[in-house]
């Protein structure tokens, strides 16, 4: 059995309890992992300013992975380590194409400025709406001028979770531009919606965790992966050790270890009861 010497978490919905806290149990848990010299890693779809709303500097974090692996931030030195950007020329044809195929859509500027957006509405959608009516509050939204671009780090487009549109629409895209990666997660804002982020290519927690391997001089089979939804998926096959919570989809609790959710401390009940199997970890 190999050594556990880095600990990976989801947080929204895996580590952090409904209110956005991190629970005493679970902080307890990243900060014996920390006395034990283990790598404390959190890897989430969250742009970097709304990381902060969550995690502040003496957050028990040695590395946080953000916008579902498009920048790294060394958290003890609050230096970023890695920013990725989809190349103008590409932002471009991808407007230009989502526009013309007549879909909702928006763009987030290049990071770690990517709390701020622009947004386009082909057809109604309470989903957008609401995508709006939110984020705006932490940045600046406003509606695309396809003649005026800017330098973006990421698309974002919005499907009822009962249609098939989301494999229609991702085979499309991936055909159009295979430079680009497309990472499907669960609306946190109405859970009857899927989400497709589209990144520049090689963007994903995994590549995340694996940049962050190797600057540690970590082996991948000394790593361990908590999650909870369908964004987790390269993260949980790159983690030797992967555990979903109970709240996640049953088709994601069918192919991992299962753990409590995160409610009820999901991240120590997964992290315990795999060092209390292998003490050696």
């Amino acid at each position: 059995m190999f050594e556990v010497k880095m600990v990976v978490t989801d947080l929204d919905g895996t580590l952090l309890q409904s209110d956005q806290s991190i629970s005493p149990a679970d902080r307890e848990t990243l900060e014996r992992l920390g006395n034990l010299g283990m790598c404390r890693v959190a890897a989430t779809g969250r742009n970097l300013y709304k990381v902060r709303l969550v995690l502040n500097e003496k957050s028990p974090f040695d590395y946080v992975i953000f916008s579902s692996g498009a920048g790294i931030m060394d958290w003890k030195t609050q230096k970023l380590i890695r920013t990725m950007a989809i190349p103008d020329q590409i932002t471009k044809e991808l407007t230009k194409y989502l526009i013309s195929e007549k879909h909702n859509f928006k763009i987030s500027r290049e990071l770690p400025d990517n709390h701020n957006f622009g947004w386009w509405e082909s057809y109604d959608c309470p989903e957008l709406k609401r995508y709006v009516e939110h984020h705006k509050k932490f940045g600046d939204a406003i509606q695309i001028d396809p003649v005026r671009l800017f330098t973006s780090s990421q698309f974002l487009m919005f499907f009822p979770i009962e249609s098939n549109q989301f494999e229609l629409v991702k085979e499309k895209v991936q055909t159009e531009f295979p430079e680009l990666s497309i990472i499907k997660t669960t609306s946190p804002l109405d859970h009857n919606y899927i989400w497709m982020e589209i990144f520049p290519n090689s963007v994903s927690k995994a590549h995340g965790i694996e940049e962050i391997c190797r600057i540690t001089g970590i082996a991948q089979e000394n790593t361990l992966g908590i999650g909870n939804d369908f964004n987790d998926l390269e993260m949980l096959e790159f983690t030797q050790h992967s555990y979903v919570v109970d709240n996640a989809p049953d088709e994601l609790k069918l192919k991992y270890l299962n753990s409590l959710a995160h409610y009820d401390n999901g991240f120590t009940f997964a992290v315990n009861k795999h060092l209390s199997h292998h003490p050696g970890s």
